[in-house]
């Protein structure tokens, strides 16, 4: 099973059983491996391209740009490395997406990482453009 998100890695955790050092500490977020957050966000994106309405995909897409630039994604200093190595780790979306079946679930993940992000940027999107947040 892969494990695309640190929601699933800590749902998958406490699901089996495993009590670790962050459930113990209360982390929000178990450490992840050096650079899987670049190929997390690559997954994302393949997702939102297969599964996402050209809309969805587009806005998707430059909120996550926005992130990367922002350092939400990775700590990396250079954003121009970041996105080179997003745009490397790419998979195959029939990997990522079996069958159209499985894209509504993978949607809703994608959507819950928008809101999240939404929040921690600042803004909020209408018609796949980004507009300054209220009172901002």
């Amino acid at each position: 099973m892969k494990r695309h998100s640190w929601i699933g890695v800590l749902l998958l955790t406490t699901a089996s059983g495993a009590v670790g050092v962050a459930q113990a500490q209360s982390v929000a977020a178990p450490v992840a491996p050096p650079g899987a957050e670049e190929q997390w966000e690559a997954d994302y994106r393949v997702i939102a391209a297969r599964c996402g309405s050209p809309a969805f995909e587009k806005s998707f897409s430059a909120q996550s740009r926005k992130a990367v630039a922002v350092g939400l994604v990775s700590a990396k200093a250079d954003t121009v490395a970041v996105e080179k190595s997003i745009a490397n780790l790419r998979r195959s979306s029939l990997t990522l997406v079996a069958t159209s079946s499985d894209c509504p679930a993978r949607l809703a993940q994608l959507k819950a990482i928008q809101q999240s992000r939404q929040a921690a940027l600042g803004t909020s999107t209408r018609s796949g453009q980004s507009v300054p947040a209220r009172g901002k």
